[in-house]
């Protein structure tokens, strides 16, 4: 099942998320985008109408995501920060803008993209708890600043909302793998394949947190094993040094008549 608001194409995302930051290449050509001159135009009319001008913006995040989806991503950076122009507080807006930075290497303006997108998609969630879009995308944000927990928190709460969505439970396995809560994790990626099958990606990473799953079982074996091993030995000792007193000859008795 293809998520209803996936973020990225699965091949793409992937990439965004193997660290904060991650630099494409920047070589080759670059196919130049069919701009909307609308968007590139707007006048002073969105400004003065709130309604038309977040109208406005999720109209260029609509163009800046094509564009995105197909590593333009000079020119999608450029329509979300129209976007962030036209309604500051669109928090994902300014998540998608911080993708486009990663792409491009700016590392701390996409940081501080991220964080933006995070406190507006809390207060978001805050005002509607039954958003599960905005539980997701607020998800994606924590993972692209490396707060995992504060991902699985905001994906569990995802799931609760939209139990259908594939993604959002291969998201939640991951963060949870990240955690080495493997698990929790096994159940996600289960749940992940129950909906869509082929997922290769859940595949896999069903398959490493069952490996690190064995891992953990194997640690906690061998700690025990050698705990074990110690109060053995340790009771052994114990019984050496009894059986050695026991056969020791006893100390001569002073004659209290004869004092030494």
């Amino acid at each position: 099942m293809t998520a209803p608001f996936s973020i990225l194409p699965r091949t793409r995302l992937i990439a965004y998320l193997l660290a904060l930051g991650l630099v494409f290449s920047a070589g080759g050509c670059r196919r130049t985008p069919k701009v909307n001159s609308n968007a590139n135009n707007s006048t002073g009319t969105s400004a003065n109408d709130p309604d038309q001008a977040k109208r406005q913006a999720q109209s260029l995040i609509k163009q800046g995501k094509e564009l995105q989806d197909n590593y333009q991503d000079e020119p999608a950076a450029e329509v979300f920060k129209q976007a962030v122009n036209q309604d500051p507080n669109n928090a994902e807006a300014h998540l998608r803008l911080g993708m486009s930075y990663a792409a491009l290497g700016n590392k701390d303006d996409a940081e501080a993209e991220y964080k933006k997108s995070v406190e507006l998609f809390k207060k978001k969630t805050q005002g509607d708890s039954k958003d599960g879009n905005a539980f997701f995308l607020l998800g994606e944000a924590h993972t692209f600043l490396h707060q995992d927990e504060d991902a699985v928190r905001a994906y569990k709460q995802a799931t609760k909302l939209n139990p259908d969505d594939e993604e959002t439970w291969y998201r939640l396995g991951m963060g949870e793998t990240r955690l080495a809560q493997y698990p929790e994790a096994i159940s996600a990626f289960q749940k992940a394949l129950e909906l869509d099958p082929n997922d290769t990606r859940a595949t896999d990473g069903l398959e490493n947190a069952q490996e690190g799953a064995q891992r953990i079982k194997e640690g906690k074996k061998h700690a025990e094993d050698m705990l074990k091993k110690q109060q053995e030995n340790a009771n052994a000792n114990g019984n050496s040094n009894t059986n050695s007193n026991s056969n020791s000859k006893p100390s001569p008795k002073r004659s209290p008549r004869k004092p030494w």
